[in-house]
């Protein structure tokens, strides 16, 4: 049964509407699924948080959000700048999908363990 919850309703409606998108966003995560799948088995982590680029940018790698989040893990320049990303006038670490990468995984495991290992 699906919940009858506004929000699933809304996002059950957008899908509907929208059939091509997630076909849009494989196409868009093909390039990266493979180097982030292995650097979340390499440190032991569960397989689905590969999917998390889905609902933050639509594994789009140059997404900016109205809140200044960048990047595929959609990290804000604090959160950014606390994990180790460098952000200057040339070069912005939170759209290098390769850095960002593992500073979200290291930012995922620090929450983990912040809330008991709780996924």
């Amino acid at each position: 049964d699906i919940p009858n919850n506004k929000k699933v309703d809304y996002y059950r409606t957008w899908y509907l509407k929208h059939p091509n998108h997630l076909y849009t966003v494989s196409k868009r995560a093909a390039p990266f699924l493979y180097m982030i799948t292995q650097r979340i088995e390499e440190r032991g982590l569960p397989m689905e948080l590969a999917l998390l680029p889905v609902v933050e940018s639509s594994f789009d790698a140059f997404a900016y959000s109205h809140g200044s989040a960048a990047g595929l893990w959609q990290f804000v320049p604090g959160t950014g700048k606390m994990m180790g990303l460098e952000q200057n006038y040339w070069y912005d670490g939170r759209r290098d999908v390769a850095a960002s990468t593992d500073a979200a995984l290291d930012y995922l495991v620090q929450l983990n363990e912040r809330f008991d290992g709780n996924w």
